[in-house]
């Protein structure tokens, strides 16, 4: 855009005229905001990317993502809450851990693992015409070397569109869909070629008029790296016009290219001729641990070919045989192999696996000569399951199958088995017996479906979904709007997947909530809390009363397989409002504090603290061990409990200067026996840090204060987990979260050792109504739950140490709190209204905090949406209107 301004300047306009233009106004119009990252996969490929062990999928997502998963077992307590290992269950799933935006279009990729190295990095290429190593050590990614080779953009003959490494990692193969091919040869990554370049120049190996359809390493073991590229050369353009030449006639070849290591040269070493359809390539295990070779897919047939392959019948080059086809297909139809995979399982054994276009995957099985496990003697293909067409198949060595599918969600399959001697099988000896009797060469689709195995598609027999990742890919069709009548944000109607994979989805913004309860209450609550006892479920405390505080009553619930009301045997004041309560010490006492008093209720008696003269109390806070209550005028008095008589002793009293609107006590830390802080916010738009050390002359000392912009309504202190990020992960982060009564909520870190606030506060507006907050706990970690005009979690991620905060996608509550029973491990109980509610939250959704915070939910279709309308089903009557949404869906030959 450089040059057109200066153009336009020099035409008759000075530069002391010139207006001044940002020189960045129009890239920054060329950026996009996503809502959600892209969710179609390209490829996909295993390795060991960010330590060693870990078994981990790469995959390459359009609009340039590059996304590292885990798949890891989650082990879960049973609902009873026994500690004992065999009422555990456990699931597997794939967890993201690493996500790179490359701002690129993203071609392909590769996996190497250097000579000598444990781990595996990436070999990638995009659009900008370069080849880039990359590491991701320690779920961080690092750009190793980057190698330019040709133009940006993608183009037919820029390399980029097939990449192949060689399985000792010694060289990588980039390869454009027309005639050019650069090979690379990689360095040790030692520290005595510390100062070598890890990518040596390129060598080209360049053939005119050539079509590339594939390429793959090949497992040479340590002689000169190979390469296999399926190829197809048109003549040039005058020798077509001279003869009658048609593109059947043109062989398609598979070729060898040699690299070799001495003379640092390329040459194309050896091709032999494959089928015309063949499309896809796979290598074989070689040098000490298999015949090596490749598996070539083409239509209707699998081939095994190699440059020294030994077959039965020395009339066939090559050694191939037939896929079982679908009973109901035309014989003179042929079916396509989209991909294949070849998973090592241990020294000489292995097996491939092969999808074709209609979405049947085939087990492949080489067999091996006894005496010489380098020679293939036969070849058969089975059926494995029917799945989704897929852009990638991945195993892992734990057992697992991925599938990246072109359309609709992609899976994660378990092999509930891998042997079938009862499955429709096809062998290469049927083919060669076949094409003997014929007298022809020719492998056709009339000759494969005259031998092929029957059957009929049915449900997964021998795989079982475990796991499953959200791909709303291809989007034909999208509707925003606030069409639920009853939600604060509108919704995103979308149109989904192709054919049986059709989905019509309904987004959200906010972190899913799973309502479990909901019931009446007499009137509207003030506050509400819960207590917890020394009974545990897996070393985590239930809850075993619920309080809720209304402006002149207390309801207590207990809590166990049901909910019900306890009348004054539970010791509570149930004529009053409670302000706070708790459990206190580990032998059942109870707390309450309400507005004339503090409430120790011990062994089913009642103690009681009364206010001096006519002061009431009003706020107050408690833990364990301590009760800290704030007077009207800004007296706070501060109480602990005596662990040799077991009572609540008054220990100090302070005058704080400004009356005071909330407070909280924190709870107690780790292997301690009181919190070191308490936190007072005060109606002069401040909030205090004072310290609760034992000691006279410290106790209710102010330790630090910060200004705010607007009073607070609300204070929580909380210990939140420093994450593996932190270099001293051991020790908890003590930090600061305030809701002001202007919507906004305040996250500051706060010293544990001096209590002072640190200097620069995360400030996040959430709403019109003045923001509550309360401690909770998600995944066994702490989190604080905020509410406003809509309810907010903030948690720390565990993986990378950030402060992550999200909405939820629920109705507006208004006073909320931690929950944990038998029924329900982690879960929230709130009210909204007149109603009490038992919340559970999904933090799947919560990973990229706000941004990236969105649940969904699913309805199939049975066909392709095309479009999608909306339309009114009582027009007369407009309060009672309803609003129905009308989805077209046609797929073809259905009906």
């Amino acid at each position: 855009m450089a040059p057109n301004a200066t153009a336009a300047t020099g035409a008759g306009v000075t530069d002391d005229d010139a207006p001044a233009v940002p020189t960045h106004s129009i890239a920054m119009k060329l950026l996009d905001v996503r809502l959600q990252p892209a969710t179609a996969i390209l490829t996909s490929v295993t390795g060991e990317f960010t330590d060693v062990g870990r078994h981990e999928i790469a995959a390459l997502k359009a609009g340039g993502m590059i996304e590292i998963y885990r798949i890891v077992t989650v082990v879960t307590e049973d609902a009873d809450g026994e500690d004992d290992a065999s009422n555990a269950t456990s699931k597997t799933v794939i967890k993201l851990i690493l996500r790179v935006e490359t701002r690129s279009v993203l071609r392909s990729c590769a996996v190497v693992r250097f000579p000598g190295e444990k781990r595996d990095v990436l070999a990638v290429t995009a659009d900008s015409g370069a080849l880039s190593i990359l590491d991701f050590l320690n779920s961080t990614c690092k750009i190793l070397h980057c190698a330019v080779f040709g133009k940006t953009a993608c183009r037919r003959a820029t390399p980029g569109q097939y990449v192949a490494s060689d399985p000792k990692g010694r060289a990588v193969l980039v390869a454009a869909t027309e005639k050019r091919k650069l090979v690379y040869v990689l360095n040790n990554r030692s520290a005595e070629n510390a100062a070598t370049s890890l990518v040596a120049s390129p060598l080209e190996a360049h053939r005119a008029r050539t079509i590339t359809f594939d390429v793959v390493g090949i497992d040479n073991g340590y002689d000169n790296p190979i390469f296999a590229a399926l190829e197809l050369q048109y003549p040039e353009q005058e020798d077509a016009a001279a003869t009658t030449w048609t593109a059947s006639a043109v062989e398609k070849q598979l070729a060898y290219y040699e690299l070799d290591l001495g003379l640092n040269h390329v040459s194309r070493r050896w091709a032999t001729t494959t089928h015309r359809s063949a499309c896809c390539l796979a290598a074989l295990p070689g040098g000490a641990d298999g015949p090596g070779g490749v598996l070539v897919g083409g239509e209707d047939w699998v081939e095994y070919v190699h440059e020294a392959a030994s077959t039965s019948s020395n009339h066939i080059r090559n050694l191939a045989c037939s896929i079982p086809r679908r009973e109901l297909h035309p014989s003179d139809k042929g079916i396509l192999i989209t991909s294949i995979v070849v998973h090592r399982q241990k020294k000489s054994k292995f097996f491939a696996l092969a999808q074709s276009e209609l979405g049947d995957v085939y087990k492949i099985i080489v067999q091996l000569n006894e005496p010489d496990k380098t020679k293939v003697v036969g070849m058969e293909i089975a059926l494995l399951d029917t799945l989704p067409n897929v852009n990638a198949l991945n195993v892992s060595k734990l057992g697992m199958l991925f599938a990246a599918a072109s359309f609709g969600d992609h899976h994660l399959y378990q092999f509930e088995r891998i042997d079938l001697p009862d499955a429709p099988k096809n062998t290469s000896d049927e083919a060669t017996k076949a094409l003997t009797a014929s007298g022809s060469t020719v492998l056709t689709t009339a000759l494969a479906s005259e031998i092929a195995s029957k059957f009929v598609p049915t449900v997964l027999q021998n795989l079982r979904k475990i796991h499953s990742l959200d791909n709303p890919s291809p989007t034909t069709g999208v509707l925003v709007g606030e069409l639920a009548g009853n939600e604060v944000s509108p919704q995103i109607y979308a149109l989904t997947g192709s054919g049986p994979t059709s989905a019509l989805r309904v987004t959200r913004h906010g972190a899913s909530v799973t309502e479990l309860a909901v019931s009446e209450l007499p009137g509207v609550p003030g506050a509400i809390f819960t207590i917890g006892t020394g009974n545990t479920a897996g070393g985590k405390k239930l809850d075993q009363f619920i309080v809720v505080s209304f402006a002149d009553a207390t309801l207590v619930l207990s809590v166990g397989e049901t909910v019900e009301e306890v009348g004054k045997e539970s010791g509570f004041l149930t004529n009053s409002p409670t302000l706070a309560c708790s459990a206190l010490g580990s032998d059942g006492a109870l707390c309450q504090v309400h507005p004339v008093g503090v409430r120790h209720i011990q062994n089913g008696q009642a103690k009681q603290w009364h206010c001096p003269g006519l002061k009431r109390i009003e706020c107050a806070s408690a833990n364990e061990s301590q009760v800290i209550v704030a007077l009207a005028g800004g007296e706070i008095i501060y109480f602990e409990l005596d662990p040799m008589s077991g009572n609540l002793m008054e220990s100090a009293t302070r005058e704080m200067g400004a009356d005071v609107c909330c407070l909280d006590v924190g709870t107690i830390p780790k292997g301690r026996s009181r919190s070191l802080f308490a936190v007072v916010g005060c109606r002069d738009q401040t909030v205090r840090v004072i310290s609760l050390e034992p000691d006279k002359t410290k106790i209710l000392s102010q330790r630090s204060s910060t200004a705010l912009k607007a009073r607070p309504h609300s204070v929580a202190l909380q210990m939140m987990n420093a994450g593996v990020a932190n270099s001293n992960a051991n020790v908890d982060d003590l930090t600061l979260i305030i809701g002001l009564d202007d919507g906004s909520s305040l996250r500051a870190s706060i010293d544990p050792i001096t209590g002072s606030i640190g200097t620069s506060p995360t400030r996040r507006f959430l709403g019109a109504r003045p923001v509550a907050v309360s401690r909770i706990s998600l995944e066994s970690n702490p989190a604080t739950l905020l509410l406003s005009s809509r309810p907010w979690i903030t948690r720390r991620d565990a993986a990378s140490g950030k402060h992550i905060m999200a909405p939820l996608s629920y109705a507006p509550l208004d006073h909320g709190c931690s929950f944990s029973s038998d029924a329900v491990s982690e879960g929230i109980v709130a009210t909204a209204g007149k109603t009490l509610r038992i919340l559970s939250i999904e933090s799947s959704g919560m990973e990229g905090g706000d941004d990236e915070a969105f649940n969904t939910n699913k309805i199939p279709l049975r066909y392709t949406p095309r479009q999608m309308t909306l339309m009114s089903a009582t027009p007369s009557n407009a309060q009672e209107r309803k609003v129905v949404l009308v989805v077209v869906e046609s797929d073809c030959n259905e009906y």
